[in-house]
C-alpha cells in the first residue's frame, strides 16, 4: 500500500511539474500565434497578392531560422543534463558558447538572405506573379536585417528553458508581441506623419519587435541567478563544447531543414493551384495554428523535464514526465479538432473575406481536424526525445513522413489526380498519422534513455 502511494504521489508531483512548464510556454505560443494571426490578418486586409507575398517570404525566412533551431535544440538538451546533474556552471558555459557560435552562424544567414532574398524567390516559385516575388523579396530583406538579435531571441529563450524557467520567455514574447503589434497598426497602414507602408510595413514591424526581443533576451540573461552568464565573461570558442552543442544540433538541424525543405516544396505544390488557392491554404494554417499552442506548450515540458531527470539519473521518472505531458496534450489537442470540425467558418473568416478562399479553407479545416490526435503525439513525444538528445531518430521519421509521404502524395492528389488542394490537406493528414505512429515506437522502445551528451 505504501509504495502504491507513494508511486501516487510522484506521479501527482509529475503532472505538478508538467503543468507548471507548460502552462507559460502555452501562453508563450498563445501570444505568438496571436501576433501571427493579427500579422495575417492585417496583411489580408491589404488583398490576396500582399498574403500570399508574406506567405512566400516567410518560406525562404523560416528555412534559415533551421539553423537557430539546431543551435537551440542542442542548447536546451545539454543545459537541461547540467542543471539536472546539479551542475549550473557548466550549463553556463554551455550558454556562452551558444552565444559565441550564433553570431558567426546568424551574421552568415543574415548576408545570404540579404543578397538573394529576390533570385530564391524567382527560382523555387516561378509560377508565382512578379509582384507577389517583389512584395516577397522586400519583405524577406527587412526582416532578416535583425537577424543576430533574433538569434539572441530565439537561442535565449531555449536555454532558460532548459534551465526549467519557461515563465521568463513568456514575459519577453509578450513585450514582443505588444511591439510587433504597435508596428504593425503604424507601418503596415501608416499614422499621422508616417506613410502606409504595406507588406514593408508588416515586416517592419516585425524586424522592429525582433530586435528589441534579442537585446531583452540578453539582458535578462545577463542578470538571472539560474545561470551564471555575464557580458565580461571570456566567450572564446569551446571546441569541447561546440562539439557537444553539435552532435544534438546538426541532427536537428538537418530535421528542419528537411521539415522547411519539404515544405517549402509542399509550398509550391500548393502556389501552383493559384492565387485563391495558396490564399485559402494560408488562411486554413493558420487557423490550425491555434492547436500548436498546447502541444508546443507540452512538449517545451517534456523536453525539460526528459533531460534535467535523465541528468539526475531517473530515466524512469523521465519516460513518466514525457507520458504525462503527451496524455495532457492529447486530451486538449483533440478538444481542439472536435472545435475545428464543428464551426470552422467562424475561425477561418478571421483572416479573410474573400468567399472563395472561406469555401476551401473551410475544408481544408475540417480535414486537419482528424489528424490533431496524432499531431499532439508528434509534437509532444519529439519534444522528449529532443530533451534526451535523441535528435537522430527525429530526423529520420521527419525524412520518410514530411518529405517524401507529404510532398510525395501532395504531388500525387493536388496535381496528378486534379484533386486541388484538398488532395494536398489530404496528403498532410496521412503524414501526421504516419509521423505520430513512428515517433510513439521510438519512445517506447526506450532507446533515448542511453543517448550521451
Amino acid at each position: 500500500m505504501g509504495s502504491g502511494m507513494q508511486a501516487i504521489d510522484q506521479r501527482l508531483e509529475l503532472r505538478r511539474k508538467v503543468l507548471f512548464l507548460a502552462w507559460p510556454a502555452i501562453i508563450e505560443n498563445l501570444l505568438h500565434t496571436m501576433v501571427g494571426i493579427v500579422d495575417t490578418a492585417m496583411v489580408g486586409r491589404l488583398g490576396s497578392e500582399s498574403l500570399a507575398a508574406v506567405g512566400l517570404g516567410n518560406q525562404i525566412f523560416n528555412i534559415s531560422l533551421t539553423v537557430f533551431a539546431a543551435l537551440a535544440t542542442g542548447s536546451t538538451a545539454i543545459v537541461a543534463r547540467h542543471i539536472g546533474a546539479r551542475e549550473p556552471e557548466k550549463a553556463s558555459e554551455v550558454a556562452r558558447q551558444s552565444l559565441t557560435l550564433g553570431v558567426f552562424v546568424s551574421g552568415t544567414v543574415m548576408a545570404i538572405l540579404l543578397l538573394g532574398a529576390r533570385t530564391f524567390l524567382g527560382i523555387l516559385f516561378r509560377s508565382s506573379e512578379a509582384i507577389v516575388l517583389d512584395l516577397g523579396a522586400s519583405y524577406i530583406r527587412i526582416v532578416a536585417s535583425v537577424l543576430i538579435l533574433n538569434y539572441f531571441l530565439i537561442v535565449i529563450n531555449a536555454i532558460l528553458r532548459g534551465a526549467g524557467d519557461t515563465k521568463t520567455p513568456m514575459r519577453i514574447t509578450a513585450l514582443v508581441n505588444v511591439i510587433n503589434i504597435i508596428g504593425n497598426i503604424i507601418f503596415i497602414y501608416g499614422i499621422g506623419p508616417i506613410p502606409s507602408f504595406g507588406v514593408a510595413g508588416a515586416a517592419i514591424g516585425t524586424a522592429i519587435a525582433q530586435g528589441c526581443g534579442g537585446i531583452i533576451a540578453l539582458i535578462v540573461l545577463f542578470r538571472t541567478n539560474i545561470l551564471q552568464v555575464r557580458i565580461t565573461d571570456s566567450y572564446k570558442p569551446n571546441g569541447v563544447i561546440i562539439r557537444r552543442i553539435s552532435n544534438i544540433g546538426v541532427p536537428a538541424g538537418v530535421e528542419q531543414g528537411v521539415m522547411r525543405v519539404g515544405q517549402l516544396m509542399y509550398t509550391i505544390v500548393v502556389s501552383s493551384l493559384g492565387t485563391v488557392a495558396y490564399a485559402a491554404h494560408q488562411v486554413a494554417l493558420n487557423a490550425e495554428s491555434l492547436s500548436f499552442m498546447p502541444g508546443l506548450g507540452f512538449a517545451v515540458a517534456a523536453t525539460t523535464l526528459v533531460g534535467q531527470n535523465l541528468g539526475a539519473k531517473q530515466p524512469q521518472r523521465a519516460e513518466d514526465a514525457a507520458k504525462i505531458a503527451r496524455n495532457l496534450g492529447l486530451t486538449v489537442m483533440s478538444l481542439m479538432g472536435v472545435i475545428f470540425f464543428v464551426i470552422p467558418e467562424p475561425i477561418v473568416k478571421v483572416f479573410s473575406r474573400d468567399p472563395d478562399v472561406i469555401a476551401l479553407a473551410v475544408v481544408c479545416l475540417r480535414l486537419v481536424a482528424v489528424a490533431q490526435p496524432s499531431l499532439a503525439v508528434w509534437m509532444i513525444l519529439s519534444g522528449g526525445l529532443r530533451g534526451a538528445g535523441d535528435t537522430k531518430s527525429i530526423m529520420k521519421i521527419v525524412l520518410v513522413g514530411f518529405l517524401f509521404v507529404r510532398v510525395g502524395l501532395a504531388w500525387l492528389f493536388a496535381i496528378r489526380l486534379g484533386y486541388g488542394l484538398v488532395g494536398a490537406w489530404v496528403a498532410m493528414v496521412i503524414d501526421l498519422v504516419l509521423r505520430s505512429i513512428l515517433i510513439q515506437r521510438r519512445f517506447s522502445a526506450g532507446v533515448w534513455k542511453m543517448v550521451r551528451v
